[in-house]
């Protein structure tokens, strides 16, 4: 096992043999970077399946195939399919008085960044964003999360087979994701809490790296009057119980009419049944950390918690609870939850379901159900969220066509698809100047500068 003074050694080589100017890669070159990548992620999918079923203590081999390794590869197939139309320089028109110079916007390569993955989707999560800093044309310092340390070594040898002259993976405590944040890149990503965010954030301002930050949140699903309820709770069960609950855009509490209340629960426990007719079978994860699961049932201590699976597994999974109408200072509702616990609230207007999410820090989804479709496109443009659905719940994390990211507590900056090429590249503008009448008004100043300023400042 690695000691700390080999990490920090690991980060020095690596970062000094990626950092310096270098030339942009070509679009072929940054292609083949991408397919390299997705080839080596295919070829390991099991590989991937099986450690982190181990470093979680039991995880769905179909889950993380489709959350992790499909979304990788659909991440660089799209990424390579897209850069033709990202990388084409955007031709701008000039004032008048620059004619008959010419101008355009490329992108360009932030350089040398750094990646900073999590634990709880560790292969992509970490490998995703390194999708967008390839296609970026960048070269990539990536710390995969240290609570999965066999998913890590996977990581590391898809990287070193993909991409070696592009990107190194160094692995350690936290104190060399602490480092790789601390040193002078030229971007940084992180995907993590929002405590941790934070400390992330000001670590990098002291050399000004830019930074995109995917963070957590406490993201609602509201259920208007006129919802399918047997179709939310099926929804929502499916996306909250999704690897446990650990993800970062399950719903993490219900909104519901006062009246439709026991109806939901029931709803609950029918669309659970179904989903987990076996808690302790293979498709139902495990809580990956002891911490957690010790953090989780504390949770529970003192509420009168429903349980919605008809037996609850043993440990390290966890069963399914609905906690109704819990104290709005309780930690559940001031906590992401990251865990398969629902707290619900009845409302008795929309208004006060509205003012209750908007009342608190921005949460990086917003689900809302109902059959009114524009009753349900006015409550979403009525709360801010980093992403929002409509009668579903976390698909849209799989759409690379739509950029991912969230806002205020939950986030800064966005990825995936094309959002996350220009989070990993910067706009640079050139001019090419031809003789204009830009002239006339460098000095001496004769006695055309009045009427030109006339021109320019009326």
């Amino acid at each position: 096992m690695k000691d700390a003074a080999a990490d920090t050694a690991a980060l020095d080589r690596a970062f000094a043999d990626l950092a310096g100017v270098q030339p942009a890669p070509s679009r072929a070159e940054r292609r083949a970077h991408l397919k390299a990548l997705e080839g080596a992620v295919r070829d390991a999918a099991e590989e991937i399946a099986q450690a982190i079923d181990a470093d979680f203590g039991g995880r769905p081999r179909h889950e993380t195939l489709l959350t992790e390794v499909a979304m990788v590869i659909g991440a660089a197939r799209h990424a390579a399919g897209g850069l033709r139309r990202w990388m084409r320089p955007e031709r701008v028109a000039l004032p008048v008085h620059l004619w008959p110079s010419t101008a355009r916007v490329t992108r360009v390569p932030l350089g040398l960044v750094g990646i900073i993955g999590p634990w709880n989707y560790p292969a992509q999560l970490t490998l995703v964003p390194l999708v967008a800093a390839l296609a970026g044309g960048n070269r990539a310092i990536v710390h995969p999360s240290e609570h999965t340390p066999r998913t890590a070594e996977v990581v590391a040898r898809i990287v070193a087979r993909a991409v070696p002259d592009r990107a190194r993976v160094v692995t350690g405590d936290t104190q060399v994701a602490r480092d790789l944040a601390a040193r002078p890149l030229d971007g940084l990503f992180f995907t993590g809490s929002t405590a941790t965010g934070r400390r992330v954030m000001a670590a990098a301002a002291e050399n000004l790296v830019p930074v995109v930050l995917e963070l957590g949140g406490k993201s609602p699903a509201i259920l208007r009057p006129d919802a399918d309820l047997e179709a939310a709770a099926s929804s929502i069960m499916a996306a909250k119980l999704l690897n446990a609950g650990q993800t970062c855009v399950a719903p993490d509490y219900a909104l519901v009419p006062r009246e439709m209340l026991p109806r939901l629960v029931t709803a609950l426990k029918t669309a659970t049944a179904a989903l987990y007719p076996d808690p302790e079978g293979p498709d139902y994860a495990a809580i990956a950390r002891p911490a957690d699961h010790d953090r989780l049932t504390g949770l529970l201590d003192g509420l009168d918690a429903v349980p919605l699976m008809a037996r609850a597994p043993a440990a390290p999974r966890m069963g399914a609870f609905a906690v109704i109408d819990p104290a709005p200072d309780h930690a559940l509702m001031r906590e992401e939850i990251f865990g398969p616990i629902l707290p619900i609230l009845p409302y008795d207007t929309p208004e006060t379901a509205r003012a209750f999410v908007n009342a608190r820090p921005c949460p990086l989804a917003l689900y809302v159900y109902g059959r009114d479709l524009d009753a349900a496109r006015a409550e979403v443009a009525a709360m801010p969220s980093g992403g929002a659905v409509i009668n579903e719940a976390v698909i849209h994390v799989g759409v690379q066509q739509l950029p991912f990211g969230g806002a205020g507590a939950s986030g800064m900056g966005a990825y995936h698809g094309a959002e996350g090429f220009r989070a990993f590249t910067r706009p640079r503008s050139v001019l090419t100047a031809r003789p204009s009448l830009a002239r006339l008004v460098r000095p001496p100043y004769g006695r055309n500068i009045d009427r030109i300023l006339k021109s320019l400042i009326r």
